[in-house]
């Protein structure tokens, strides 16, 4: 089944809802059991031992009512004790009705016989009144006393029963909200790291082959066409699909302006083969005399022509490493010995304007690079600083060892760059706007074809410029690993 970016987030956020609801929902469960818990303890312990308080007091009540007709004979107070006695029994037909355990069911029943037994001695002590004065015997008075305080202690083992209970309902109260609360944040920890997690897979399954993209469309940038491929379906594997037919657009435009340019280059090779032969016939005076000031034409016709030979091949080299269709041969390669006779070349043509080019050079070990590209590398860089460099300078050149293998600098004392154009001096066709625009300026392809030729072969380049100091170029190259996959 494919699920788009939209169906994959509403399931996400589905699922998070669900967690969150079925924690709220085991939090609201928790809470009633609380709820009920409490509304038990105070409906039933608490309301028992009130009703028991009640009792004890209406005993009281019903006991001195009962010694003052016994004293005095008053059937008032036994009226009053009546009255009392019917409350009593009220109070303990409602807490019958309350839910009991065995004990306390049992100190009910002992209270209520008790209670019954000094009710009726009470009445018989009315009853035997007509005969003879209201009153008790001796042992009926103690045995009354007697069930009096058993009565009294029968209440407050029952108030002590209830009291504790109710402690214990209160005890188990903080131990199920304590163990809810516990639960709950366990609840709610382990959603949040579900959700967390939902969200990462999520974003990974959005985030993966937009990375995938990301790359593709760099490797687009750096010249290469191969197609990418993404484990997922909907909308990204439509725009992966989109983004190959564009590279695979790109790579036939791309051939096609090589050779264009490898055809073009060949078409400009075969007249400019012809007029270096003439060049040759007519110094060589073979097709006749000339005469000085025809030399010096000749001479300049030849500059020319070789300006434009090179401008030709450094432009057909670098269309080629747009098009990835330069090769290289990467091989461990001695840099010093590729640059020295490079050096020495510079040498002799800075010598007319009189600059002074020096090579210092350290140990280094060997590059992973391509000696012929190495050597193109070196020959454009020390033409530009031999070329900006005014009559009288310096050009120095530095062979040391760097972090990752060989860095190579070439550092003038010429016309400098600004620091606003600097970033764009490895651009086609860019020339700074103090470059010099006479015979001797560059055509704005060199620095560019640098670029891309290090970068092809794993180095970077770096320039840094001052306007009127002059500036520095300098070329790192990866360090040689032996077929043994040990560094040399």
């Amino acid at each position: 089944m494919r699920m788009t970016i939209y169906w994959k987030m509403m399931l996400g956020f589905m699922v998070v809802i669900l967690l969150m609801g079925g924690v709220d929902a085991y939090i609201l469960l928790e809470l009633n059991k609380v709820s009920e818990t409490t509304k038990s303890t105070l409906t039933r312990d608490v309301h028992s031992v009130d009703i028991s308080k009640q009792l004890r007091a209406t005993l009281f009540d019903e006991e001195r009512y009962a010694q003052k007709y016994l004293v005095s004979g008053d059937t008032t107070y036994f009226t009053l004790f009546l009255d009392q006695s019917r409350v009593f029994q009220q109070l303990m037909d409602s807490l019958g009705h309350q839910p009991a355990d065995s004990t306390m069911l049992k100190l009910v029943q002992e209270a209520e016989r008790r209670h019954n037994w000094h009710f009726d001695l009470i009445q018989e002590a009315h009853a035997a009144s007509v005969s003879r004065p209201a009153g008790l015997s001796t042992r009926e008075e103690r045995a009354r006393t007697d069930t009096l305080d058993l009565l009294y202690r029968n209440f407050d083992d029952l108030i002590h029963l209830r009291q504790r209970a109710v402690a214990a309902s209160v005890l188990e109260v903080d131990q199920t909200t304590e163990r809810s609360v516990h639960i709950a944040l366990l609840l709610t920890i382990g959603t949040l790291l579900a959700a967390i997690t939902l969200a990462f897979l999520l974003t990974r399954t959005i985030t993966r082959p937009l990375k995938v993209l990301m790359r593709g469309t760099e490797q687009v940038a750096r010249g290469s066409f191969e197609q990418i491929q993404v484990s997922t379906r909907g909308e990204i594997a439509q725009l992966a699909r989109a983004f190959n037919t564009m590279s695979d657009s790109l790579k036939r435009a791309n051939a096609v302006r090589a050779e264009m340019m490898q055809h073009i280059s060949h078409e400009l090779r075969m007249p400019l083969q012809t007029m270096h032969a003439a060049y040759y016939l007519l110094t060589e005076q073979k097709a006749g005399p000339v005469n000085e000031a025809q030399v010096r034409l000749l001479h300049s016709l030849r500059d020319n022509i070789d300006k434009i030979a090179r401008f030709s091949n450094q432009f057909l080299d670098l269309a080629k490493i747009e098009a990835g269709m330069m090769e290289y041969e990467l091989v461990p390669t001695d840099i010093p010995t590729v640059l020295a006779p490079i050096v020495d070349d510079a040498m002799v043509n800075a010598a007319r304007k009189e600059i002074r080019v020096s090579l210092e050079m350290q140990p280094v070990p060997q590059a992973h690079a391509n000696p012929e590209r190495c050597a193109q590398i070196f020959t454009n860089l020390l033409s530009n600083a031999v070329k900006y460099t005014p009559k009288g300078g310096t050009v120095c050149v530095e062979v040391k060892p760097s972090a990752t293998g060989v860095c190579v600098s070439v550092k003038d004392s010429g016309v400098g760059i600004a620091a606003e154009e600097l970033p764009h001096v490895f651009k086609k066709f860019y020339r700074a706007k103090n470059a010099p625009r006479g015979t001797g300026g560059g055509t704005g392809i060199g620095l560019a074809l640098v670029k891309a030729l290090v970068e092809a072969m794993g180095g970077c380049i770096t320039a840094s410029s001052t306007v009127g100091a002059g500036s520095q170029f300098s070329v790192e190259f990866p360090r040689a690993v032996s077929t043994e996959g040990e560094v040399s």
